[in-house]
This record gives C-alpha cells, sequence and structure tokens, in this order.
C-alpha cells in the first residue's frame, strides 16, 4: 500500500504542476486498489469534465507504467468541486 500510496501522490503532484489553477486534485482516501480524489476549479464548468478526471489516470502511467488506473465514478459535491474514484492495480 506504501507504493501504491506513493505513487499516486507524485501522479497529483504532476497532475497539479501541468493543469492548476484550472483543475486541482487532492488525495481524499485510499483503501485498498481504490483512491478517492477531490478535483477543484474551473474545469467544472466545461464540457469535458470526464477528460479532466481522467489526465490522472494517464499522470499515474508516467509516474509508474507498472500501475493501471481506471475512473469508476465521480460525482459533483459542489461548484467547482468533484469527487472522484479511481481503482489502482498492479500489473
Amino acid at each position: 500500500m506504501d507504493k501504491l500510496l506513493e505513487i499516486v501522490r507524485r501522479a497529483i503532484e504532476r497532475y497539479n504542476r501541468y493543469r492548476s489553477p484550472e483543475a486541482f486534485a487532492k488525495l481524499v482516501k485510499a483503501e485498498g486498489d481504490r483512491v478517492i480524489i477531490e478535483f477543484s476549479g474551473s474545469f467544472c464548468r466545461s464540457c469535458g469534465v470526464y477528460d479532466w478526471l481522467e489526465d490522472l489516470v494517464y499522470e499515474l502511467k508516467e509516474v509508474d507504467p507498472g500501475y493501471e488506473a481506471r475512473l469508476i465514478a465521480w460525482s459533483e459535491i459542489a461548484e467547482e468541486r468533484i469527487i472522484a474514484e479511481f481503482e489502482v492495480k498492479k500489473l
């Protein structure tokens, strides 16, 4: 789990470096192979919200190609705030 958390944290750091201030990601919870990420920013008003969320999958792959992630579910919890659940597995 420590390795997984480190990879997720590094992916979030990369995500924020390249997408902030339009989008900002924050780890909320990690349990087993599931992680909950909160996204915030003006991207929430765009029609391509799914793409902004899925970008974290690609950042994770960049950090460690030995892991695979997929977006499971997401919901808008407030204006400019989304919670998303990802499944992350070692290949």
